[in-house]
């Protein structure tokens, strides 16, 4: 394979993107993308996209806004959605916008994108047939009838005791992270990443592991928000420390990933319109959780097929703004090391770290949400 990568054509190069290109959802790249191949630069290419559309020209663009330089030998590996891993590696190296990177590596990965389109009125009809919840339980993981007929298909949020119990956990410790892995390249959020939360506007540092890992144990400044590694892709060399949960298998998932921070990182109130699992591996992290009928006292807003943001902080409300959250009501909880929480589709809810922290976050893609496989109550 390496052999015929090398020899690539420049309008092989391009069929061969043209092929994935075609079958992925590119409505949230916007952008010039300039591939540079270090050692046979007649095969270089550009992606001009913009709002769903895209051109794939040959050549170099000087006002790119993202460059990728690699080998040929590479090339189909990214084709093959492994850019996270080639990055990781330092094989790949990337310069510009590391969020249309980080776009780009989303979209090239298998599969490149759900097949269905999340029912929001019915994930808010389901979940409102429910008992309002007081308080999120705590259990063992049940046989996979319990937890799909009372949990998932019911829209219920439900924390997992001993999932996590089961995984190399001492692996993934701060100290093993930084003396086995510290080589591994990290792009962690820097700057205002709240306010920039669910849109391509992320500021973005590249760096080692270590080095990201020496930046934790520097107090920020007063004000300002700590660099956060997350919702990165869980790179290989950590797979196999890491179960995928009962309900969530890496063909409806594909792969994991993580959020490795300082106490105070924050990822400010959205829903997901899947089903999805947050793993905590050591420190705390406390949230609040509302149900998908609440979405009307929530203010959404949304340039998404699978996430919704919500305009107000329910921890400081601006109630003159958002007079309508004063009918909201939340459920808080803080999710221990070693607890796995469930999150249904359409659940709304606000993550914050109270300690150093490292969770994992399983996202069920590439199937409907379970409470979308039952019928509407007419």
């Amino acid at each position: 394979m390496e052999e015929s990568a090398k020899r690539l054509t420049a309008d092989e190069v391009i069929r061969l993107l043209q092929a994935k290109w075609m079958n992925s959802y590119v409505q949230d790249l916007e952008g010039i993308i300039q591939f540079e191949f270090s050692c046979q630069s007649d095969i270089d290419f550009h992606i001009v996209t913009r709002k769903g559309t895209s051109e794939i020209k040959r050549g170099r663009h000087e006002q790119a806004h993202l460059r990728i330089s690699l080998e040929p030998a590479d090339y189909l590996g990214v084709l093959a959605g492994h850019v996270t891993q080639l990055y990781a590696s330092g094989r790949l190296r990337i310069e510009g916008d590391l969020g249309l990177g980080l776009s780009l590596a989303r979209m090239l990965s298998p599969p490149s994108m759900a097949d269905w389109y999340p029912d929001r009125q019915q994930l808010e009809e389901v979940s409102a047939r429910g008992v309002p919840l007081e308080r999120i339980e705590r259990r063992d993981m049940p046989s996979q009838a319990v937890f799909l007929g009372e949990y998932a298909q019911a829209s219920r949020p439900v924390i997992l005791v001993d999932v996590v119990k089961t995984w190399d956990v001492h692996a993934l410790s701060p100290g093993r992270l930084r003396a086995e892995f510290g080589s591994i390249r990290v792009v962690p959020r820097v700057g205002d990443y709240v306010a920039a939360a669910f849109t391509s506007h992320h500021t973005y540092a590249q760096m080692s592991l270590a080095e990201y890992l020496d930046l934790l144990e520097t107090a920020p400044e007063r004000g300002v928000l700590p660099p956060y590694l997350g919702n990165n892709a869980v790179p290989d060399e950590l797979l196999g420390s890491i179960k995928y949960p009962p309900f969530f298998v890496p063909t409806t998932c594909g792969r994991p990933n993580m959020w490795l921070g300082p106490a105070g990182t924050i990822t400010p109130l959205h829903r997901d319109l899947v089903d999805n699992a947050l793993a905590q591996v050591f420190g705390r992290k406390r949230l609040i959780l509302f149900p998908p009928e609440q979405s009307r006292f929530l203010y959404t807003w949304s340039n998404s097929k699978l996430v919704d943001g919500a305009r107000v902080d329910p921890e400081l409300p601006d109630l003159e703004q958002f007079p309508l959250f004063e009918q909201a009501s939340g459920i808080q909880c803080t999710l221990e090391p070693g607890e796995m929480l469930f999150i249904p589709a359409g659940w709304f809810h606000k993550v914050c770290s109270l300690t150093p922290s490292l969770s994992i976050s399983f996202f069920k893609l590439y199937e409907p949400p379970a409470a979308m496989t039952l019928p509407v109550a007419s």
